[in-house]
């Protein structure tokens, strides 16, 4: 009976750490291409996606993907840890100068 436990005890805390040493790698190293396109189709999962493109990289802080939909193109950026951020387009400001301000 002890040894059933304590294997089990080995293999449930193995799986622990195992699981932790993967999540610790990808925060460090950067993810892998293929497991950030799964992020983005799971992201964008009510939308059919046509095309994703690469745009810029950054191996330990993020990689910014553009991504074609139905309703447009979208920037993505993805932060490590498979964080999805939307990069939203700044608005002009067109605002008329007081007067007596240079």
């Amino acid at each position: 009976m002890t040894v059933i436990t304590s294997a089990l005890y080995y293999i449930v805390i193995g799986a622990v750490f195992i699981y932790l040493f993967i999540y610790a790698y990808d925060i460090f190293y950067g993810e892998k291409p293929e497991k950030q396109i799964k992020k983005i189709h799971k992201h964008f999962r009510k939308e059919t996606i046509k095309n994703i493109d690469r745009l810029e990289i950054e191996p330990r802080k993020y990689t910014l993907y553009q991504v074609t939909t139905e309703n447009g193109k979208k920037k993505v950026k993805l932060k490590p840890g498979y964080k999805v951020v939307n990069i939203v387009a700044k608005k002009e400001n067109n605002r008329k100068q007081k007067k007596g301000t240079v």
